[in-house]
């Protein structure tokens, strides 16, 4: 457009020159330049309003980078668009779990003394316990946990016990001298103990990946503590002389005493005791499980354990002669659970 009215202002121009040289000519030569010169101004003028944008160099309608286009397409060039910036993704970091299970052997130090006995290794499993933890996220594969795991308490021992026991003493006898006696008594002891354990791990797990698609995760892991037992013990004792003998030891004689003692001894006894004791001793464990995503962050876990227990109890209780203990020494526990495992982010 520019160069449109350019070229009618040159036209214009060249023809003032000429019609000034040649005035001499006359009015008819004179009207003639004019018209043609305003006829090829006009022609120039449609030419350039009818040419084509292709000529025009715009980058922003698709030209190549040689054609800059005129000055009207400084609106259309390009304009750099930075990247897209990916959205943030935000990794497990953290998790919370809790599990419940049974525990289906023990391996057990129990022992008894004073005529008493305890239950066996066999007797002291089968109860269910339950499990809290939280943990997080070393790297994608170790994580590290905290636990707190609650065993409730087990019957050492219960229920009404008979045995006999024979007491010696010294007396006197008839004739004053010095006697040895020997009692014998039949007891019936009713004994209730029981002992329950918490402990507490710091454990260390390592997962197993199987890839993308898979929703299984096999695992192991081991973990030290600390185990803490409780254990209560009631008893009632009473004690009835059966037979006893006295020696005089100084006449050598034997005296023998049937359904009755000595004056030595009593015929008959009775004790009771309530006592309650706790103690401290290391933990250990390993496990191992696999896990199944239910779904995203939430995983169902199934898995096996092997505890020990290291604290060790003991209890006396009154007896015809002085005490009857039971001590409970460490354990091994070999147990089932189950539970969620939920991830925090």
């Amino acid at each position: 457009m520019l160069c449109s009215l350019w070229c009618v202002l040159k036209f214009y121009s060249l023809h003032r020159r000429l019609s000034l040289k040649g005035a001499v000519t006359g009015n008819s030569i004179q009207m003639k330049h004019i018209a043609q010169s305003l006829g090829l101004g006009l022609a120039v003028l449609a030419a350039s309003a009818a040419s084509p944008r292709a000529a025009d160099w715009a980058v922003g309608s698709g030209g190549a980078v040689r054609d800059f286009g005129s000055v009207k397409d400084y609106r259309n060039a390009a304009v750099p668009v930075p990247a897209p910036t990916p959205a943030p993704t935000f990794g497990k970091d953290y998790y919370v779990r809790g599990d419940f299970g049974v525990n289906l052997a023990t391996s057990a130090s129990v022992s008894a003394t004073g005529g008493m006995t305890a239950r066996g290794d066999d007797d002291l499993n089968g109860f269910l316990f339950g499990s809290i933890g939280a943990g997080r996220y070393i790297t994608p594969s170790l994580r590290a946990e905290m636990s707190l795991e609650f065993r409730p308490k087990k019957t050492v021992t219960q229920g009404v016990q008979t045995f006999y026991r024979t007491v010696t003493a010294t007396g006197i006898s008839g004739s004053g001298n010095p006697t040895k006696d020997t009692l014998n008594y039949t007891v019936t002891q009713h004994d209730d103990s029981s002992a329950a354990d918490q402990t507490g791990f710091f454990n260390l797990y390592y997962d197993f990946h199987q890839g993308q698609g898979s929703r299984f995760t096999p695992y192991i892991g081991a973990g030290l503590g600390l185990d803490s037992r409780r254990y209560k013990r009631v008893t009632s004792q009473t004690a009835l002389c059966q037979s006893g003998t006295s020696v005089d030891t100084v006449s050598n004689v034997t005296t023998t005493y049937t359904n009755s003692c000595p004056t030595s001894g009593p015929s008959s006894a009775s004790y009771g005791n309530n006592k309650y004791t706790s103690a401290f001793g290391f933990a250990a464990a390993v496990m191992a499980g696999v896990g199944y995503e239910v779904s995203p962050g939430v995983q169902f876990d199934v898995g096996y354990r092997a505890v020990w227990e290291g604290a060790e109890v003991s209890l006396g209780a009154d007896s015809i002669d002085g005490s009857t203990v039971v001590k409970l020494g460490s354990r091994i526990d070999h147990e089932l659970h189950t539970g969620v495992r939920v991830d925090l982010y």
